[in-house]
């Protein structure tokens, strides 16, 4: 039995319906997500120095696995700062930390720092935490290292157990190493040519003005 074109409109329609209704029930079903920021380092009033570390501790309450991401911006405009990949809370929620750093050719302000939770599987925020911020990103490099807090240094070493175990990471490291090793060979090799260069240009010169000698 064929169905005629305004029955094929009819079920298709139907099926759009129940599929948005089952859609719109899961998303009232699932867990909220509530975000709190612990602590900062340094103080969310500061001055940072070229591509010095603002860190965030942040806390999650959800009933799914979330992802969490941070955002820099200025007068509602977002900062093109550089941040590390989204922080995964895959124990329906716990704490954690992350970081966002810059490397301005002058200095750039941040007046607003945004942390955004999905869930994992989704792009669409669960949730979003402004964070007002009075950070400067300045454009000269600090001379020393700061001392950190004892949470950002057991946030460091744990992300550096998980560099260990990511073989992306890994092969970026090498790729890295290889052309600065490139680099670093093609500098010396320019070196020793310019010595070179200089030895025998001022062979050349002492034989040009060295006086003839009497018979």
């Amino acid at each position: 039995m064929h169905l005629t074109s305004s029955r094929q409109a009819t079920l298709l329609l139907l099926l759009i319906t129940v599929c948005a209704a089952a859609r719109g029930e899961e998303a009232a079903q699932a867990p909220g997500v509530a975000l709190t920021v612990l602590e900062t380092d340094p103080a969310t009033d500061a001055r940072l120095h070229y591509q010095e570390p603002f860190y965030l501790r942040f806390q999650v309450h959800s009933g799914t696995p979330v992802r969490v991401l941070a955002e820099a911006y200025y007068q509602g405009q977002e900062v093109p700062v550089a941040t590390i990949r989204e922080r995964e809370l895959r124990l329906d929620g716990g704490t954690d930390a992350t970081l966002i750093f810059h490397w301005p050719e002058q200095p750039t302000p941040v007046d607003e720092i945004r942390l955004v939770a999905r869930r994992i599987g989704q792009r669409q925020p669960a949730t979003t935490l402004s964070v007002p911020v009075n950070l400067v990103w300045g454009s000269e490099p600090a001379r020393a290292a700061r001392a950190v807090p004892q949470w950002v240094s057991e946030f460091e070493a744990a992300r550096e157990r998980e560099h260990a175990l990511d073989p992306d990471y890994q092969a970026y490291r090498k790729r890295m190493s290889k052309t600065r090793t490139g680099w670093s060979a093609a500098a010396l090799i320019g070196c020793v040519s310019l010595a070179i260069v200089g030895v025998v240009w001022v062979l050349r010169r002492r034989r040009v003005t060295r006086p003839d000698r009497a018979e």
